[in-house]
């Protein structure tokens, strides 16, 4: 009994042994089996990574070929490049020994000239001696001729101003007209400013219409404003009132016509009752103001040389400036000289 109890005991703990040991064998296989794994994962990684590493060092050897053969062109370009400047200088090798010559006999013909010179400096130290003494001569005239250009320098400066102040005034006209919407023109070369006649007057009469006075209200007003303001009131000396007809009737007829016209407008601004303009504007009118009649002696003509009869047919307002005559005469003596 205890005998076979004894050997099943044995056989138990042997079948015990064998499926622990095929456990082991089972696990060590999977480890090998693993480790085989991770081996060949590991190699084909290398083996990616080589080839990698392989194909790029191709990259960079391809380009330094690449650059090698451009630095080789590059090599033979410059090696052209110096071929040709030795011959430039060997070339310029040879203007140069012929310039060398043609500059050894230059100087040969310098020291001939220098001889000349030598001469001719004597020759012009005396001169220069006689120059001298002309010059003293010359600068006592210049001195002469400076203080009487200074003189006419003055008399252009006076000029300038005394007509520099007409094209002011001229100026200053036009803008207050514009600026006051009154449809009158300035001439821009006197000055003189021309109204319609038809605007005042009826057709052959010399009674201002009230349309007449009503645009010399709104004009006098304005001319006065620059005529007799501060910057300009001393220099005007006399206030023109034209009056102007076409040829149609004859010479006498139409002269009376033009003075009755005239006299009708100055008649009109100088009357005691008349309050366009002040006061004092009306005083300092009265002291300057003339009034004439021109008849047809000035009469307008269109582009075709054909008197404008409606055109012809005017009022002018003229002015006069201080020493006007005298402004004249220096002109002419500047301009003549």
């Amino acid at each position: 009994m205890r005998s076979a109890r004894t050997h099943a005991r044995r056989a138990a703990n042997n079948g015990t042994q064998w499926l622990s040991f095929s456990d082991l064998m089972s696990s060590l296989l999977l480890i090998f089996i693993l480790i085989m794994f991770y081996i060949m994962y590991q190699y084909f990684d290398m083996y990616e990574i080589n080839m990698a590493e392989i194909a790029r060092q191709q990259y960079d050897l391809d380009q330094a070929n690449a650059s090698l053969d451009e630095q080789r062109t590059r090599l033979t370009e410059a090696e052209a490049q110096m071929v040709a400047q030795q011959i430039r200088l060997n070339a310029a090798q040879s203007d140069l020994e012929d310039a060398q010559s043609i500059l050894a006999a230059q100087q040969e013909e310098l020291s001939q000239a220098q001889s000349l010179l030598d001469e001719k400096e004597e020759e012009i130290a005396a001169q220069q001696e006689q120059l001298d003494a002309l010059s003293v001569q010359l600068g006592n005239q210049q001195t002469q001729i400076e203080q009487q250009q200074q003189a006419l320098d003055d008399q252009q400066y006076q000029l300038e101003q005394l007509v520099g102040m007409r094209t002011r005034i001229i100026s200053s006209l036009s803008e207050a007209l514009k600026a006051a919407h009154i449809s009158a023109q300035v001439d821009p070369s006197n000055g003189s400013i021309a109204l319609e006649s038809d605007v005042m007057f009826e057709l052959g009469r010399y009674d201002l219409s009230e349309r007449g006075e009503n645009f010399i209200d709104s004009f006098l007003p304005v001319y006065l404003n620059v005529l007799f303001s501060d910057e300009y009131k001393d220099y005007v000396s006399e206030i023109i009132i034209e009056g102007h007809t076409d040829s149609l009737g004859s010479y006498l007829d139409n002269l009376a016509l033009s003075q009755q016209r005239a006299l009708a407008v100055a008649s009109y601004v100088l009357a005691d009752d008349y309050h366009a303009i002040t006061a004092a504007q009306k005083r300092m009118l009265r002291e300057v103001v003339t009034a004439n009649g021109r008849s047809y002696s000035d009469r307008v003509y269109d582009e075709n040389g054909r008197e404008d009869m409606d055109a012809s047919r005017r009022v002018v307002f003229k002015f006069r400036m201080t020493d006007e005559q005298m402004i004249q005469q220096m002109k002419s003596i500047l301009e003549n000289q």
